[in-house]
C-alpha cells in the first residue's frame, strides 16, 4: 500500500494546542509486508524489532534522506507508531516479520511543521492496514494521539483542512473548522533548526496567566476563526495576538518583529510562529510568493538563512493513494 499524509501549522496564535491546519506537503510510505509474523516479547524494543525486520528492506529519501534509525535523540517515530499501534489494539501482539518500507518526506524535520504527527499518523495507519487490512481515520488519529500526544496537529494530519482538537467528555476529537476559499499560506523554514525541541520550549510558558490576558486570548481565537471563515483580514491580523506562548517563544526567532512586519508589508494580513517554531508562517489573499520571499529577507537581515515557500491547504489528511 502506499499512503501519504499532509504537514501541519499548529497553534496559528491564540489556538494552542487546539488549533492546527494541514498543508501540502507530505510524508509518503510505500510498504509491503511478508505473511509470517513475529512475537512481540521476541524483541526488546520497537527500535530492535525495526533493526531486524524492517531496516534491511526500508530506504529513506526527503527531509529523511540523512535519517539515522540508530540515533536516539531523534527517535523512529514510525517505527514506534507502529508496534504501539500494534500493542494497543489487542492481546495478539503479532508483528510483520518482513516489512518493505519506502518512505519519503516532503516535510521540514523539526520546524514547527508537524514532521512528528505525520510520521505517527503513517505508521499507525500501516500498523492498522496490517493488522485488518484497511484503517480506519478515526482510530488513526485516537492511536496517534495517545502516541505523539499533539492533538491538534494529528487531527489535521489524520483529516485535513483547518481542525479544532476538542475535549467531548474524556475522548478527543478532531473537527473540521471553516476555511475561506481565498485564503493562501506562506512559510518561510531557516536552514537551522532550532536548538530546543517542542517539549523544551514548553517550559518557557508560563503556568499562569492574569484574568485579563486569559480574556484577551479567548477573544483573539474567537476573533481569529472568524477571519478565517469569512476571509477578514483585519479580524485575521487582530486574532494573531497571542498572551500565551508566542511572547515566550519569539525571542528564539531572531528579528521576529521585523520577520510579522516584512510580511504585512509584503501583503499578508498577518504572521506568527508555525507550531513551536522555527518556521513563520503568513495568512493572506494576495501573491503570497512575494510574502514568503520579503520573510526570507527578513530573516536574512538578521543573520538566518531561510527557505520561501506557498504550499495549498491539504484539504485532504491521510490519504491512500490511487493504485496502491
Amino acid at each position: 500500500m502506499r499512503i501519504s499524509v499532509p504537514a501541519s501549522s499548529a497553534n496559528l496564535g491564540p489556538g494552542f494546542d487546539c488549533l492546527a491546519l494541514a498543508l501540502e506537503l507530505r510524508l509518503t510510505a510505500e510498504v509491503a509486508w511478508s505473511g509470517d509474523r513475529v512475537k512481540l516479547h521476541d524483541f526488546t524494543s520497537p527500535l530492535a524489532w525495526w533493526a531486524q525486520c524492517v531496516a534491511p528492506f526500508r530506504s529513506y529519501s526527503g527531509t529523511l534522506v540523512d535519517f539515522d534509525d540508530e540515533l536516539i535523540e531523534k527517535p523512529n517515530l514510525f517505527a514506534v507508531s507502529f508496534f504501539k499501534a500494534v500493542v494497543n489494539a489487542g492481546p495478539e501482539y503479532n508483528l510483520p516479520a518482513r516489512l518493505e518500507a519506502k518512505i519519503h518526506s516532503d516535510v521540514p524535520i523539526g520546524q514547527g511543521l508537524g514532521s512528528s504527527a505525520a510520521a505517527v499518523v503513517a505508521g499507525a495507519a500501516i500498523a492498522e492496514s496490517w493488522r485488518k487490512g484497511a484503517y480506519d481515520a478515526e482510530q488513526v488519529f485516537q492511536a496517534a494521539v495517545e502516541i505523539e500526544g499533539h492533538a491538534d496537529n494529528a487531527a489535521a494530519a489524520a483529516f485535513g483542512g483547518l481542525q479544532a482538537a476538542l475535549l467531548q467528555g474524556r475522548k478527543t476529537r478532531g473537527r473540521s473548522l471553516p476555511w475561506h476559499s481565498s485564503l493562501k499560506v506562506a512559510l518561510c523554514v531557516p536552514s537551522e533548526t532550532l536548538k530546543e525541541n517542542t517539549s523544551a520550549t514548553r517550559r518557557w510558558l508560563p503556568e499562569n496567566l492574569k484574568r485579563t490576558e486569559a480574556v484577551s486570548n479567548q477573544r483573539s481565537l474567537l476573533t481569529l476563526l472568524y477571519g478565517l471563515e469569512t476571509g477578514d483580514g483585519d479580524a485575521i491580523a487582530a486574532g494573531f495576538e497571542d498572551r500565551l506562548h508566542v511572547p515566550h517563544r519569539k525571542a528564539m526567532i531572531a528579528g521576529y518583529e521585523d520577520i510579522v512586519g516584512t510580511a504585512r508589508e509584503a501583503g499578508a494580513f498577518g504572521a506568527t510562529i508555525s507550531g513551536a517554531g522555527g518556521s513563520m508562517i503568513a495568512i493572506g489573499n494576495g501573491d503570497m510568493a512575494k510574502v514568503a520571499g520579503a520573510m526570507a529577507e527578513a530573516y536574512r537581515r538578521h543573520g538566518m538563512e531561510a527557505r520561501p515557500m506557498t504550499p495549498e491547504v491539504a484539504k485532504q489528511g491521510l490519504n491512500q493513494e490511487p493504485g496502491a
